[in-house]
Formats: structure tokens, sequence, C-alpha cells
């Protein structure tokens, strides 16, 4: 048995010597290990793919960047130093959101040699979605936006500055071109709030102005404050217009041209400050009687909300009508919506005022931001002609005033969004264009001017757009364009125009802004 034993392991040694003396080369023969395929090339849409490794005689493992758009592979390593085989790796690949291909190395390595190979996956980049804009569909001219100056008389501890205002309106500045006043009942007031205006005017800003109340001895509760359902008495209708056209003489004596006054601020809400209660009724006897006496434009009827209640008397009336030029809503609780019958007559539309405000740091944070962008965007599709926010300066607006975190003076995410617009369809008027088909987070409007043909486009979802298509009515001698996001405020953002120079494609990022001119 010892003996057996002893020339059975003298048999194994003297083959492993034997095999041992073999050159490199013919050990080398016996293992294999490499890729089916160099590389593959994937389309841009979200799946899995996979590839095949063929290998004898040894073991291996897969390497790749942990940040690539590869992921989840069913082996990262495999084989076997007695036998030979092929494994067929499988993984899951993400949506190519990037404005180009991409590609993503792996590598092979043989472990027992130390070798490598690689192989190459490459993405394509998404194909573009394409909208056309068609200037021969028409619609609303648009005339401007702004905000409020804060009133002295309400906020004097918070007013504008010089500064700020140049901010908003300068050359430099955010584009905004409307300013609104509040008309203090006492005349003795008005002065506190023209240096501010005067600034405006020296910008070439367009100013109107609203009263909250008339004077209190004009009114059936003979209180300037409201809560009591106080109106204006009809045997005070003509020195209203007086009233009205005193401010009006006031402030162009001074420097300060008013474009139009309101009739009534919120007539149908009756708070403890400052109010007067109008109906329907009172709105148009007063304009249809006493409007052709007042010297600027008239507005009517800056409701809450739109009530169109309050002025189709008016429209409906031949010698109103006339006399009405502006119809002025605001939008608390809702109100967003178009109003065939005064463009029937051709009257613009202005959403005069609102807010949006928690009283905390959301009020100027970026998602906060987005949401008054989609309000604007509303307001351009519903046809208005202007927006004009409530206080310029306030924590929940476009100018911090050092509230709830916001730094007093700096201009604030609400401020660029409205810029967007401000910058970008100001003067122009609103042309068709078309929507991304089963998208609802992406808004966009489009704009013609003398020179230029404009959009707004918002992305209010979590999902990049890499490649947005505009095919033009227009030839493109130039595109431009700025984006505003989280991080970003009117910064240049790229856009390309196609060699035939009749369409321009940008990327839209997640919940973004950008704004494009297409220069004819």
């Amino acid at each position: 048995m010892m003996n057996r034993f002893f020339g059975g392991t003298l048999f194994l040694i003297l083959l492993s010597l034997i095999f041992g003396c073999k050159k490199t080369s013919d050990t080398n023969d016996l293992i294999e290990l490499r890729f089916q395929e160099n590389e593959i090339s994937l389309s841009s849409e979200p799946g899995a793919a996979s590839f095949t490794i063929i290998w004898k005689n040894t073991e291996w493992e897969i390497q790749t960047v942990s940040e690539g758009f590869l992921s989840n592979f069913n082996f990262l390593k495999g084989g076997s130093f007695t036998h030979n085989s092929s494994t067929r790796v499988e993984f899951k690949v993400s949506e190519n959101l990037t404005s180009s291909e991409r590609s993503q190395i792996i590598t092979l390595k043989n472990v027992l040699t130390g070798e490598s190979t690689e192989f190459t996956v490459k993405q394509a980049v998404k194909p573009p979605v394409i909208l056309k804009i068609n200037s021969n569909l028409s619609y609303q001219n648009i005339t401007g936006f702004g905000g409020m100056l804060n009133p002295a008389l309400w906020q004097g501890g918070n007013q504008l500055t010089t500064n700020e205002i140049d901010q908003l309106y300068g050359t430099n500045g955010l584009g905004y071109k409307m300013l609104r006043m509040m008309i203090y009942p006492n005349s003795n007031d008005w002065s506190r709030d023209l240096a501010i205006a005067k600034k405006a005017q020296s910008l070439g800003v367009r100013i109107f102005a609203s009263p909250w109340s008339p004077p209190a001895h004009m009114k059936s509760s003979k209180q300037q404050g409201g809560g009591n359902r106080g109106y204006l008495l009809p045997e005070y209708y003509e020195d209203y217009a007086k009233h009205l056209n005193a401010f009006v003489d006031y402030m162009t004596a001074n420097g300060v041209t008013i474009e139009a006054v309101s009739i009534q601020n919120e007539p149908d809400w009756d708070p403890d400050y400052d109010a007067c209660v109008w109906t329907g009724q009172q709105i148009l006897n007063f304009i249809k009687n006493h409007g052709k006496d007042i010297k600027v434009k008239i507005i009517a009827a800056e409701a809450v909300n739109f009530k169109k209640e309050y002025t189709d008397s008016v429209l409906q009336d031949p010698v109103a009508r006339e006399h009405l030029d502006i119809i002025g809503t605001h939008l608390y609780g809702g109100g967003i919506g178009d109003y065939p019958l005064a463009r029937q007559y051709n009257k613009e539309i202005w959403m005069t005022e609102h807010l949006m405000n928690n009283n905390n740091a959301n009020d100027w944070s970026w998602n906060d931001a987005l949401v008054f962008g989609k309000e604007l965007h509303g307001c351009m599709e519903a046809n208005f002609n202007a927006y004009i926010w409530w206080y310029l300066k306030r924590h929940y607006s476009m100018i911090g005033d050092g509230e709830h975190g916001t730094t007093k003076g700096q201009i604030m995410h609400r401020g660029y969004v409205l810029s967007h617009y401000a910058k970008y369809a100001t003067g122009r008027r609103r042309i068709a264009v078309d929507k991304i088909t089963n998208n609802a987070n992406v808004f966009i409007t489009a704009y013609e001017g003398v020179n230029d043909v404009t959009l707004v486009v918002q992305n209010q979802s979590d999902t990049v757009i890499p490649a947005l298509q505009f095919d033009l009515p227009v030839t493109a001698n130039s595109a431009s364009a700025e984006e505003s996001t989280a991080t970003k405020s009117m910064q240049v953002a790229p856009i390309s125009v196609s060699a035939n120079k009749q369409a321009i494609t940008c990327s839209l990022q997640a919940k973004s802004i950008i704004s494009i001119r297409i220069n004819k």
C-alpha cells in the first residue's frame, strides 16, 4: 500500500514538473477571456441591455464608474479556473437627458493574469421635441408688467428707494414698465410718494393709480375706513370725478404723467382699512354720467377676483362703454379667465393686483416662484394685456425687505420670474405656439415684435427636456436665451440656430424658465 501511494504521488509530481516547464505562451493558450463584441449602441430611451463574455480556464470581474448611466448588473464576477463557457451580463440603462451622445466604458479584468480589456456602451441623444410657432394666429398685445409702489402712508418704513426703482425699471434692470400708485383720500398726502414716482417717470415707466376710498364726506358712512358698507353717495359723483382729476393734475404739475385712474380698488370688498363698496349698477351710473369728465383713461372694476358682473353692464351700454378704457381685475380666490365681451369692444384687460404669501421663508423659495410663474402663464393665455403684482418690496415679492430671511434690497426669485415676461413679452403681440403633447408641466407662450419673435418657456417638472426645437415663422438671423433656476438668475443659456435658419433648438432644465429671442 505504501509503495503504490508513493508511486502515484511521484507520478503526479513528475507531471506537474513537465507542465511547469512549458513555455508561458503554451500556458496562455489554455486561457481565454474576451467580450463577444467591442461596443454596443443604444437609443436614448431608458431600459435594459446586455453583453456577452467568452471565458476559458480563468475567473473575471467587471468594473465601471458608479455615477454612470448603467446600473444593476446581474453579474460583476464570474468564470472558472477549470472549464470554459460564456456569460450574458444584463444591466439597466437610464434615459439620456443630456444634449449630446454619451458613452460609458466597462472594463473586464482577468483575475488570473491581471490583464484587462474594455467594452463601450454608447447611447444616442434624445430626438428633439419639435414645436411650431404660428404668427398667422395672434392674440392680445402685451402692454407690460410691474407692481405696486409701496405707499408711504401705509408702508412708510418700507418705501422703495430710487436705487431699487432702477433695479426694477432701469436700463439694466428687470425690464418692468408699469407702476401702480395709491390715490389717498386726503390731497395733503399726495406728495408722500412723489419722489419715487418721479424717479420711475424718468425711466419711462407707465404709471396708473387706484383709490381705496373717496374722501370720507362723500361716503354714506362718512368714514374713510371700511367695514361699514360705506358707498359713494350719488350727489358726490361729480365731486369724486374732480377729486380724481385733481390727483392727475397734481402729479402732472410735479412731472409725473398718470396714464389711467381706477374708479375703485376692490369695490366688492369691505375691510376695516380704507375701502368703499360699489355695485355694478353704481359703477355703470358713475362711468356713464361722469366718465367723460375724467382727464385720463378709466379702469374698472378691480374686483377681488374676476367678477365680470361689475363691468358687463358698462360694456353693454354704448355711452358708458366709450368712457371705459381698461378692464381691471385682481386674482384673490381665483379669477383667471378670458373675457370675450371686453375683447369684442377692444378693451384691454389688466391684472392690477395679486400676492401670494405664507409669511415664512417659503414665500421667497424657487418653488413658490414657479407657482407665480404658472399664474403669469395663465394670464397670458387668458388674453390679459398687463400684469401688476402687489407691493414691489416685501419678503413675498420682487425685492426683499429683510423679513423672513430675505435680504433688504435684494432681487428675489419672483422678481426674475416676472422679468422673463417683462423683457420678452412687453410691447409684442402674443402668437400661437404648439404645446408638448402629453406634458402638462411645460408652459409655452410666444410673442412677435417688430424685429423679433420671443418665447417664454417654463418647465415645472423634475424632468429635463434635452432638446426642444421650435420651427419658426421667420428667418432667424440670430438667437439668444436667458435661463432661471433655483441657482441661476437670468443667466445666458445655450441655443442653436439650424443651418437653414428656420428653427432653433435649446435644452429645458428641470424646474426652470427660459426666455428666447429670435432676431429677424
